[in-house]
């Protein structure tokens, strides 16, 4: 399933850390805006990764699951294109 992530960090050193997880399971779509294809279990395991990482009380996450016919439906202006993750293996 895709899933665009979102974040509104408070704190430059758990922003930066933030980012860093979600770069291992996405695509940078803006500075605080990824778009991710994975697995129900892998997106257990960002979530735990991310909230081990944030402060719950001042930082902010959404996760925006998207469904096939949601992906239809999405509306792009100007250079915008939803990305296409592809899979690929290392010989």
């Amino acid at each position: 399933m895709i899933y665009m992530i979102c974040y509104d960090i408070t704190n430059a050193k758990r922003l930066g850390k933030t980012a860093k997880i979600l770069k291992n399971y996405g695509i940078r779509i803006q500075k605080s805006f990824f778009q991710c294809e994975i697995s129900k279990d892998m997106l257990d395991k960002l979530s735990k990764d991310i909230l081990s990482v944030i402060d719950v009380s001042k930082d902010k996450l959404y996760i925006y699951p998207l469904c096939n016919s949601c992906l239809k439906n999405v509306k792009f202006d100007g250079t915008g294109e939803m990305a296409k993750i592809e899979t690929f293996e290392i010989l």
